[in-house]
């Protein structure tokens, strides 16, 4: 185990601790993050800079950026406009994680 696989073990012990509420922010956080990581892949796997992605997708490059930063959540429309020159589209998957309730 990484430093960075402990330091996740430790913030969702310590969501477990809190309780419910810190499950479900640490559930939104990592979707957010996921998301993210997932786009700049994506991007990254086409050979093409944020600059590139905006001028085919519509979508300003500074929002590019804000959305790999996990810094904004996008909008589906947003999403579909930014994966779609890159081959890709948005799926709903079975989760094999599922979070409590």
């Amino acid at each position: 185990m990484n430093d960075f696989d402990k330091l996740i073990e430790d913030i969702e012990q310590e969501a477990i601790a809190e309780g419910p509420a810190a499950i479900c922010e640490l559930h939104a956080l990592d979707t957010r993050f996921r998301l993210a990581a997932e786009l700049l892949a994506a991007r990254t796997s086409a050979h093409m800079t944020q600059k590139e992605l905006a001028m085919r997708s519509g979508v300003q490059q500074a929002e590019i950026s804000k959305i790999e930063r996990g810094e904004v959540v996008p909008k589906i429309s947003t999403m579909d406009r930014l994966l779609t020159p890159l081959g890709r589209r948005l799926a709903v998957v079975e989760d094999r994680e599922p979070v409590a309730a």
